[in-house]
């Protein structure tokens, strides 16, 4: 985990994480794979891996239809997900850990207290993104944004920095999520292809 451009013998990794790993986390997750793979960025000359996971998997979950749908909508390839616990040794293998809410964020401090310089809310990391100065690699964008935290003022309402579970709700709030999150991920995107080597 948090490995520098110069000692990482790994690809730079960035992990998503909601409850059940059947919405939010692998929305995102899946939108930002797709989007860094169409635009060919790698860090370091290894392609950016992607993944999600969840804080209360359970048996027998899957991707909500109207999850799929948004997912395809937006690029993704939601075909053979399999919903991924969240556990200790994922947390420690990551560069970068984007949760849905500030809950799923203290769950992974939790787990690896290390863990919490990395570890930001999708909508917190991408608002921070705005006032992190050029980098010239994934792992010193990570870096840029988490000095940003003491400087920079959080949102007026603390909620702001959540993102809604749309879990058995209505299709418009599925469809709500969706654009947040693609909207959300396409800044953190724009920041990673910036930071990243063009293919």
């Amino acid at each position: 985990m948090t490995g520098s451009p110069a000692t990482a013998a790994r690809p730079f990794s960035v992990l998503f994480v909601c409850t059940g790993n059947i919405c939010r986390s692998a929305l995102g997750a899946q939108i930002l794979s797709a989007r860094l793979t169409a635009d060919g960025v790698t860090a370091r000359g290894r392609p950016i891996a992607v993944s999600s996971a969840g804080t209360g998997v359970g048996q027998g979950l899957e991707m909500p239809p109207e999850v799929v749908a948004q997912s395809i909508r937006f690029g993704g390839s939601p075909e053979g997900h399999v919903p991924t616990a969240l556990d200790r040794d994922l947390v420690a293998g990551v560069d970068l850990i984007l949760t849905a809410t500030r809950d799923h964020r203290s769950v992974v401090a939790r787990l690896l207290p290390r863990a919490s310089r990395i570890t930001f809310t999708i909508p917190q990391f991408a608002r921070l993104t705005a006032d992190a100065p050029e980098v010239t690699d994934p792992w010193e964008l990570v870096a840029a944004v988490a000095a940003q935290r003491g400087s920079v003022m959080p949102p007026e309402r603390p909620e702001d920095d959540d993102i809604d579970d749309p879990y058995r709700r209505s299709e418009s709030t599925y469809a709500r999520v969706g654009e947040q999150i693609h909207g959300l991920v396409e800044v953190i995107a724009s920041r990673l292809v910036q930071a990243g080597d063009r293919a």
